[in-house]
């Protein structure tokens, strides 16, 4: 019985001991690990471009905004006196809502930028912007082109709200008015993307629906899905992908800076066609 009692102190000591190393070693691993995560660099789930800072965002961002707030101004004017008179009436107030939200998206990502000591007003647009790279013509010459045009224009303000998300969240505390802003306006395009494409299915008869679709003609949609770094299947209805800055900037640049393809019809688009058949759900 002694034995017994003598081996089962032994064991109980053992026990113990191990124990306690493995106390003393967390003690030293917890602070290492704690170290690691706060110090290692924030890496994006998956490749989103350009790495851009939270003022970066803002003022890209903004510069899309500015450009959507100046569409939808000149939109009410040529539908007031312009191609866009004979635009049913529910076309019409959907161009002045959509509009006022955009001059609204301004001045909230103005404000945004601000608070992170961004200057708004930097950020310009070119007296008369190239509207016409986006269909190779007039957007505002007619209803047809203009909500086809305002299509384009929807889905990639939706994308690329989408494609800052890592960018933001990598940086912390730091991008929180930003990230706050953009999920406020994020939905809104959404919502007005949309509603063009019920638009242009309701009073146009356009092989369009009101939301992107895994049948939908490669042509309807304004960003890449078929990334292969991304574990998420954006070529699925239950899925949206992204855009990212250099995929936006690729086709407002030409608008901005007064260009347009050479050959006087956007990139993939036959000039017999008004949609391009682009080869993926590609980029206007």
């Amino acid at each position: 019985m002694t034995s017994y009692y003598v081996t089962l102190r032994m064991s109980l000591k053992s026990l113990v001991n191990r124990a306690l190393r493995s106390i003393k070693l967390s003690f030293v691993l917890i602070p290492l690990l704690v170290l690691f995560l706060c110090f290692s660099p924030a890496t994006p789930a998956y490749a989103q471009g350009k790495v851009l800072n939270p003022r970066q965002v803002a003022e890209y961002a903004l510069t899309l905004e500015k450009l959507e707030a100046d569409f939808y101004r000149r939109a009410v004017g040529a539908a007031t006196n312009g191609g866009l008179v004979s635009a049913p009436q529910i076309a019409k107030d959907a161009i002045v809502s959509y509009g006022e939200d955009e001059a609204k998206h301004v001045s909230d990502l103005s404000a945004a930028l601000r608070s992170i000591g961004g200057n708004p007003d930097a950020i310009k647009l070119p007296d008369s912007p190239n509207y016409n790279a986006i269909l190779g013509r007039d957007p505002f010459a007619n209803p047809t082109d203009f909500l086809l045009a305002g299509q384009y224009v929807e889905d990639l303000g939706v994308a690329a709200y989408k494609g800052q998300v890592q960018n933001l969240l990598a940086a912390g505390e730091a991008a929180k008015p930003i990230l706050a802003a953009a999920l406020e306006i994020h939905s809104v395009e959404a919502r007005h993307a949309a509603g063009v494409r019920f638009l242009r299915q309701t009073l146009l008869g356009a092989d369009v629906r009101p939301w992107i679709s895994t049948n939908a003609p490669s042509s309807e949609v304004i960003y890449n899905e078929n990334r292969m770094d991304s574990p998420i299947p954006f070529n699925l209805d239950a899925f949206d992908g992204y855009a990212t800055s250099d995929e936006v900037l690729a086709l407002v640049n030409p608008i901005l800076n007064g260009t347009s393809p050479s050959t006087g019809q956007p990139p993939n688009e036959p000039p017999t066609t008004s949609e391009p058949p682009a080869p993926v759900r590609g980029l206007w």
